[in-house]
């Protein structure tokens, strides 16, 4: 799959090297080797701090904002690139404090890894939360910017509303005005969309030696060891390039990989751009969500650096 996604997005010349790009999110769950590489760098305390304690505590001052959007309908709550579920557990928590758990709530995580996907059901399970009636969880093939694999399919029975949260900075990895076009798209009048992203402050292409830190390497490696390179002729490193933190392996060893008919010559010094994070200044988020939801309710955290967005359909 990797290696067909390779020859199906080709490559760039740079001084002479190949630069391949294979940065679609799906990827880096792709095997059990990546989706535990995600969750060991999820737990590191850089994670941790912002995307977790940070974003949960924001919920929490905004419960009161947020259950309003939602209303008082049973709905099915899409967990986009669930991790391990435990935000959308504490997502669930303080729903349920603003309305005493009236609300019937379907859990339906969704994610390219089936082990993220049953560690977020189990998860979710293990919580005992009591208006969690029923799980649907989804096994994406897609890169998760559309809802139409799944949204419709969903309002059944008593479950005629969807909320989608996308929390950890996962809407980071793609470019934003593309992906609210097209989950706007997907979404039906009354659903709701919470977002959480870091924000940037001050100059907008700085301090790089924080996106090279060997939590990532840890992670992205297993892509590279499942294409068949060995640890030691791979060299990871960030850059900025297209307005972006680039993530990305260079080769040491000349290798010959075959597709179907087709063979790929991988030679030293060529690139492997594997991940990417986009990341904007809070009045362009702010710019982005109003361009296709009315009224999105945009809070800022203390230091001006995460963004919480609460937008109805």
């Amino acid at each position: 799959m990797l290696l067909q996604a390779f020859l199906k997005n080709g490559f760039a010349l740079k001084n002479g090297n190949k630069s391949w790009e294979i940065t679609e999110l799906q990827y880096l769950g792709l095997t059990d080797d990546l989706a535990k590489g995600f969750l060991s760098f999820s737990s590191t305390p850089m994670y941790r701090k912002q995307f977790f304690e940070l974003e949960i505590d924001m919920i929490r001052k905004q419960a009161s904002v947020i259950a309003g959007e939602i209303g008082s309908e049973d709905f099915n709550l899409i967990d986009i690139y669930c991790g391990d579920g435990l935000k959308a557990v504490e997502f669930i928590k303080e729903f349920n404090s603003k309305n005493n758990g009236a609300v019937n709530i379907r859990y339906c995580p969704l994610n390219s890894s089936q082990y993220l996907l049953d560690l977020a059901v189990s998860n979710v399970k293990k919580a005992g939360i009591p208006n969690v009636h029923d799980y649907q969880p989804y096994l994406s093939s897609g890169d998760g910017r559309a809802l139409r694999e799944i949204g419709d399919n969903l309002k059944s029975g008593v479950y005629k509303k969807n909320v989608v949260i996308i929390l950890g900075g996962v809407i980071a990895c793609f470019d934003i005005n593309e992906y609210l076009f097209e989950i706007n798209r997907d979404l039906n009048k009354g659903d709701v969309l919470v977002i959480g992203n870091g924000v940037r402050v001050g100059e907008r292409l700085v301090d790089i030696h924080k996106y090279k830190h060997p939590s990532f390497h840890e992670w992205f490696k297993h892509l590279m060891l499942h294409l068949g390179f060995d640890k030691k002729d791979i060299e990871f490193d960030a850059r900025f390039g297209n307005s972006r933190v680039e993530f990305l392996y260079r080769i040491k060893k000349e290798m010959v990989k075959k597709v179907g008919d087709k063979s790929i010559v991988f030679k030293p010094g060529d690139e492997f751009v594997i991940a990417t994070l986009y990341k904007y200044y809070a009045e362009e988020f702010d710019k982005f969500c109003k361009m296709y939801f009315e009224n999105p309710k945009i809070f800022m955290d203390k230091d001006q650096e995460y963004a919480l967005v609460v937008c109805k359909k």
